[in-house]
């Protein structure tokens, strides 16, 4: 009778190995990882449906870093943290190659009060140019410091996106295009970071194809 090979996970820490069967981690510490990961999975779906936007939307963006303009990205209370690390990543998967193309994080006013000398609107006003893009993200709720910042890059002639959760679907009608996440903040919030950086990957992909064309 062939014998049947038993596989394990080897864990390293800190130069050891350490069978994931010898963890000490509870049960209820893994049901409480099972159960995160239960509950993101269909805000993952939400956006699966929406793969076809984010690949366009990655088009969109090569071609305004291949004219030389500017993405902008911003965001209400933690979305903030996406909209900087969407502007990291997308400043990273740039060749470089003195295009004049930047990608740009609009944090809120010093005193986090919207309508405030140097709020996010203001700052999209005085900086956006026609064929630009701003991406505004909300998983949270939306400030009116958000709408206004739509307002002003679509007066300046700049496409909105929007990316939102369920307490923040709203903002769609304030922008160009949105992509809506309908769950609750939190995992509304880890869904746009999946989808900022598909989006990324998108754009990197979109250059190389038009490199090579």
């Amino acid at each position: 009778m062939e014998r049947r090979q038993e596989v394990s996970i080897v864990v390293r820490r800190t130069g050891q190995a350490v069978r994931s069967a010898e963890s000490k981690a509870s049960r209820h510490a893994v049901d409480v990882v099972l159960g995160h990961l239960g509950e993101i999975g269909p805000a993952v779906a939400a956006l699966r449906r929406e793969s076809s936007r984010l690949a366009e939307w990655g088009e969109q963006l090569a071609l305004v870093r291949l004219r030389g303009g500017t993405v902008f990205a911003a965001g209400s209370d933690g979305s903030s943290h996406e909209a900087q690390r969407f502007t990291s990543e997308l400043a990273a998967h740039d060749p470089g190659d003195g295009s004049g193309f930047k990608a740009i994080y609009i944090p809120k006013g010093a005193d986090g009060s919207d309508g405030a000398a140097g709020s996010i609107s203001a700052r999209i006003s005085d900086q956006v140019r026609r064929g630009d893009i701003v991406v505004l993200l909300a998983a949270k709720g939306i400030t009116e410091d958000l709408r206004d910042a739509a307002a002003a890059a679509k007066s300046g002639g700049a496409r909105v996106w929007a990316l939102t959760g369920k307490e923040s679907k709203d903002l769609a009608q304030s922008v160009d295009e949105a992509i809506c996440v309908n769950t609750d903040p939190a995992h509304a919030e880890e869904a746009h970071l999946v989808a900022v950086l598909a989006l990324c990957e998108c754009f990197d992909d979109a250059l190389k194809n038009r490199n090579a064309e």
